[in-house]
This record gives C-alpha cells, structure tokens and sequence, in this order.
C-alpha cells in the first residue's frame, strides 16, 4: 500500500456522484465524494429494505474504505480486494450502463469503482465504445 501518514480530510462541501441500481431485485445506491482536484475520498453503500445488521456492516466497510483513500490507498487496491466476493444481493444489475452482472454488492462496487476511476475497461460487460 502507498499510503501516506497524514489524513487528507475531505472539503466540508463537495461534490458527489450517485449511482442507483438493482441487483437481483434488490435497490442499491452508491455514492461517491470527490476533493476539489476531481480524487476520490470517500464512498458509501446503501441497500433499500435490508436490516440493522447488514446496513452496518455496509456503513462500516464503506467507512474503512473512505478512510484508507483518505490517507492515500489508491482506490484500486481497495476495490480490488472486493473483485468476486460472493454474497446476497448477487447476479443480474439494472440501471448501470456498463455492468450487467455481480457475484455481491462488494463485486459491484469494486467494477463500478475501477471502471469508473480507474480505466478497468476489463471488468465492463458493455464496452465504452457501444454506449
């Protein structure tokens, strides 16, 4: 890991971005927050109609994420660590134009994440130049 020792905090107001899918039925949303030259800091999971205990688990790991960015993980290694975990809400995605299919929540974040930040055209379903 390339990790600096500092935290470099997120300006207090900044810009985001949403994604909002399906996943086998089940609504999901994942945000994004950006510092002011365009890198991402932080990120956040939000499943529709799931419990406590799942809820905080998803809050926890996109908490740890946030803070690893924050000092200076690349976003690569984060979501290459989540890349074909398995678990539930897993298979068919609706809503992203460029991933069709995942094996867990994390799975999807992981694509999402490196195809959007980090050019894995590899992990598309859907090439770029088709869109």
């Amino acid at each position: 890991m390339n990790a600096t020792t500092t935290e470099r905090p997120l300006p207090d107001r900044r810009d985001t971005m949403r994604q909002k899918v399906t996943i086998n039925g089940q609504r999901a949303y994942i945000d994004c927050g950006f510092y002011e030259d365009g890198m991402i800091g932080e990120v956040f999971i939000v499943l529709e109609k799931t419990g406590a205990g799942r809820r905080w688990m998803f809050d926890e790991v996109a908490r740890l994420a946030s803070k690893l960015m924050q000092y200076g993980c690349p976003v690569e290694q984060i979501a290459e660590g989540w890349l074909g975990t398995k678990g539930e809400p897993c298979g068919p995605v609706q809503g992203h134009a460029r991933i069709k299919n995942c094996t867990s929540i994390l799975d999807f974040v992981a694509r999402h994440l490196l195809i959007e930040f980090c050019n894995r055209e590899d992990l598309a379903h859907v090439p770029k130049e088709i869109l």
